[in-house]
């Protein structure tokens, strides 16, 4: 191999090294940007899991004040609501199991 066939052959590495690089110099801003998307949508995420987390609080705070003012109700667990919820679970067992007014004998006047 002549002095000039080495001279050409490293300029195509040359050529092809200089055309990896650009490559993998758009790949790292590509990658980057995707970085910088990830990363916002990772603060998103964690705000709303920060949201979450008080709104749960708050909605166990409010169930277990619920229940603190149920317990300060006297009597109240000895009300017998077997015969009002029977009816109720008549109609609902009638309503499921198709027992129902069909929609064409409804009217206006039987909803008030």
């Amino acid at each position: 191999m002549t002095t000039l066939d080495k001279v050409q052959l490293l300029e195509q590495r040359i050529i092809k090294a200089t055309v990896l690089i650009r490559s993998l110099e758009k790949k790292i801003d590509e990658l980057e940007d995707e970085v910088d998307v990830l990363s916002v949508h990772n603060e998103e995420l964690k705000a709303y899991a920060d949201t979450f987390t008080e709104d749960a609080k708050l909605i166990e705070k409010s169930i277990s004040s619920a229940l603190d003012h149920l317990d300060s109700i006297t009597g109240l667990d000895d009300i017998d609501l077997g015969d009002m919820l029977a009816s109720d679970l008549e109609v609902a067992d009638m309503f499921t199991g198709g027992g129902g007014v069909p929609i064409d004998e409804v009217s206006l006047s039987d909803l008030e």
